[in-house]
């Protein structure tokens, strides 16, 4: 191993587990800040060290060197490129967010990105952990408390309508682009090395298999409860908005039926869609909703078997809400 490769990785070493003991501090305000400027550090000085043992040659992260300008080395950005060369590897695609959010230095007053990001954080921590090990044989964990690689985050009850109470409309667009884009990059990529899911239930079913946290009462008859965590990711169970399910219905449909975003919700109102966890999952902390692919196969099949099913419900619909008017009228 180069000596240098060895000084970039004690290095980045250092900013990884700089990055963990900020961020599970949360009496520090400026942490989503300081966890990715050491963050995106550690991973730019780890690939560096892996350009280095690739090329077996020191130069390989310098930029050519141009005649009166001072040579520089590699960006983060030009050094994820080398490595990671498909730009949809799902571990790149995690630095690189991350990396959008640091640069995003105006941005970062929002308090409520712990929301959207903690489960991009918490897969790029155990991408770090797990490459470290692989490419140079060191085993971080051996530095630090297991503990330390869970991050500790609160997620409050955020939606739009206190956001917009907060800041103005020029980062609640940011805010909501931003949270769109994950949900559709975990959507397309369905990899738990881009986002692991933070969004569990607890729930008391009649079937194990619904709950994403069974409790038991532990083994032969004793007192101590055990959690037993299946986590499910609604980015994989529920992968789509609104707009995707008419699309996607509209695809599989006669190209003559005309389905839009009132029969959708129309059908949402008829079928009990929400709070149904087999069709629909709502993301508590932003209010946002995201809807199954076994919806989409309902509404399909809906379709296909009554040629009246959507002219129902829109007569259906539009009485509903015409009641729901005159009440709200009557109530002042």
């Amino acid at each position: 191993m180069k000596k240098l490769t060895k000084r970039l990785l004690i290095k980045s070493q250092d900013a990884f587990l700089l990055s963990l003991e900020i961020y599970n501090k949360p009496t520090i305000k400026y942490r989503i800040e300081s966890f990715c400027f050491f963050f995106t550090n550690a991973w730019e000085l780890l690939l560096k060290a892996k350009i280095i043992e690739n090329k077996k040659n020191t130069s390989s992260i310098f930029y050519k060197k141009s005649r009166g300008i001072q040579r520089r080395s590699l960006s983060l950005r030009d050094s994820i490129g080398k490595i990671f060369i498909n730009e949809n590897d799902p571990i790149r695609k995690n630095i690189e967010d991350i990396e959008k959010l640091r640069d995003s230095a105006t941005h970062l007053i929002i308090e409520e990105l712990d929301i959207i990001y903690t489960g991009l954080f918490q897969a790029g921590v155990l991408n770090y952990v797990n490459l470290l090990k692989e490419w140079f044989d060191i085993d971080i964990i051996k530095k630090t408390s297991p503990a330390m690689l869970s991050l500790i985050f609160d997620l409050g009850d955020i939606n739009t309508t206190i956001l917009k109470k907060k800041y103005n409309k020029e980062i609640i667009n940011f805010f909501l682009q931003k949270q769109k884009e994950i949900i559709d990059n975990s959507a397309n990529l369905k990899d738990k090395k881009y986002s692991i899911s933070i969004e569990y239930k607890v729930a008391l079913v009649k079937n194990p298999k619904d709950a994403d946290i069974v409790l038991s009462s532990g083994q032969e008859g004793t007192t101590r409860g055990i959690f037993i965590e299946v986590p499910k990711d609604p980015a994989s169970t529920h992968p789509y908005l609104g707009g995707d399910c008419i699309n996607r219905t509209r695809e599989q449909i006669d190209k003559n039926i005309i389905f839009n975003q009132y029969d959708f919700q129309a059908i949402l109102y008829k079928e009990k869609i929400r709070g149904n966890s087999k069709y629909h999952y709502c993301f508590k902390t932003t209010g946002s909703n995201t809807y199954s692919n076994e919806l989409i196969n309902l509404i399909v099949k809906k379709i296909k078997e009554d040629p009246q099913y959507l002219q129902k419900n829109r007569t259906s619909f539009k009485k509903m809400t015409h009641e729901k008017r005159l009440e709200r009228i009557k109530n002042g």
